[in-house]
């Protein structure tokens, strides 16, 4: 890849090109979520956890890291449910999910090896990767604590679902050799947050939501 005169300086002087294109990534995450959030009206598990998602999905591949997904938080779902009956500390309970879970994948690892069923490919995932989706138990289990299932999981398919937008954006090699190459574009992301940040009117969620009333409205006064 040709770099910019001042991105080239940059890799010079102490910064790898890995950290680099990470760094922008999660500028890019970051104004997504942020445009999820307050435009369009989609809750997430706050910034955090869209953005180490996608990122880990962009090193699983979408297809193996929403695997590894569906399998964390089916098995959270069932491993939390049980131990919530037996009475102890909130860190344990946790504390022996994360062994439920650690079990369920290393069996999951086996069977596809053993079996394939298309996930062939499933022993060269980065280590990192799968441990950044498993932390996303943790989310889900605190949202399922203090909330109903149907909201949590509404909360987790909008998390998963922005995890996926970015993840498409930050994979395209012509927006991030773009975006390296044009670091000026960090700055303007900034004032577009700063515009985000300042938007008070109905999210696109919202006219979804009270079209309905909108529609009763007019028919009434028919």
């Amino acid at each position: 890849m040709d770099y910019s005169p001042f991105t080239l300086w940059i890799l010079e002087n102490g910064v790898s090109e890995q950290i680099l294109e990470l760094l922008v990534a999660i500028t890019l995450l970051a104004t997504i979520v942020s445009i999820s959030r307050y435009v369009f009206g989609s809750k997430t598990y706050g910034i955090y956890a869209p953005i180490i998602l996608a990122i880990a999905y962009s090193y699983t591949g979408l297809r193996y890291g929403l695997v590894i997904t569906a399998i964390v938080i089916l098995t959270t779902l069932f491993s939390y449910s049980f131990l919530r009956r037996i009475r102890m500390h909130y860190i344990t309970r946790i504390a022996i999910n994360y062994c439920f879970l650690s079990i369920v994948l290393i069996l999951t690892f086996l069977i596809v090896n053993r079996y394939g069923f298309g996930l062939d490919n499933m022993t060269n995932i980065p280590p990192l990767a799968v441990i950044s989706i498993t932390a996303l138990s943790d989310f889900f289990i605190t949202s399922y604590v203090r909330k109903r299932v149907k909201t949590s999981l509404m909360v987790l398919t909008a998390t998963i679902l922005v995890s996926t937008i970015g993840w498409f954006v930050i994979t395209r090699k012509e927006v991030s050799s773009y975006i390296i190459n044009n670091l000026w574009i960090i700055p303007l992301l900034i004032f577009v947050n700063l515009l985000i940040g300042q938007f008070k009117g109905l999210r696109i969620k919202d006219f979804a939501r009270f079209s309905s009333i909108v529609n009763e409205k007019e028919n009434d006064n028919k």
